[in-house]
Order: structure tokens, then sequence, then C-alpha cells
């Protein structure tokens, strides 16, 4: 799935226009008549995938047209929120107490106590499920 990111839509049109054939895409603007024909016109998919909040907002009328010309517009969660390596750093020393593994790493006690706490449940789910 080849992935086209856009602060608006003029950009979102210019990274069609460049993106080449495939047969799905990910969007993350409202699906609108002009960035649907520059992905009819420029990239052929058969599945558009865009954000659900994208997707409520975006022509209906659109996505059905799409629809007909068996295109399919899939409402998806998006990933929200800036990205963090935390849970690797903190899933090296979870043999540690969360103070310790803050003071070790520089990262703030909360933040350590929230991923190292999530991480446990889900060693201890994975545990119990290899276990049946």
């Amino acid at each position: 799935m080849k992935k086209l990111i856009a602060k608006n839509k003029e950009e979102l049109i210019e990274k069609i226009k460049n993106c080449g054939f495939e047969d799905e895409i990910y969007i993350n603007l409202e699906l609108d008549r002009d960035i649907a024909i520059a992905l009819l016109e420029h990239c052929e998919p058969k599945k558009i995938f865009i954000p659900k909040s994208k997707y409520a907002r975006s022509s209906k009328k659109v996505i059905k047209a799409l629809k007909g010309v068996d295109v399919e517009v899939i409402p998806i969660k998006a990933k929200t929120g800036r990205p963090t390596n935390i849970d690797k750093i903190i899933k090296k020393y979870l043999d540690k107490k969360p103070k310790e593994i803050s003071e070790i790493t520089g990262i703030n006690i909360k933040t350590v106590e929230y991923h190292y706490y999530k991480l446990r449940k889900m060693k201890e789910k994975k545990e119990k499920k290899d276990n049946h």
C-alpha cells in the first residue's frame, strides 16, 4: 500500500501525480472530486484507505461514484500522536522496578509506569496464551 500524506489538497494532488500505478492507496485528507479524479487518472487504485474522521467528511457522491468504477473506499482508524520508542527502551528493563528504570533512562517516572505496566500486562497475556 502506498501512503500519500499531505498538509493540503494541492500538495496531495501533486503527490498523486507522481505516485505511479498502485492497487492500494492511503490518503490522509478528505476525499473530494478533484482528489478522486487525480487518483483515477494517475494511480488507478482498487482500494483507497482514508481515516474514519476524514471519511465522515468526504463527499458521499464521490464515494458512490468510485464504487461505481470498482474502487472501494475504506475508512480505517488512523494512528495518532507522536511515535516513540519508549516501549523498546523499557522492555529492556522489565526485570527492574519503574523507579529504577526512570533513574537509569532519564524518562519521567509516570511515563515509565504507564509503559511498564502496559508491557507487563501484554507479557502476562502472551505467557497465558502460550501455556494453553
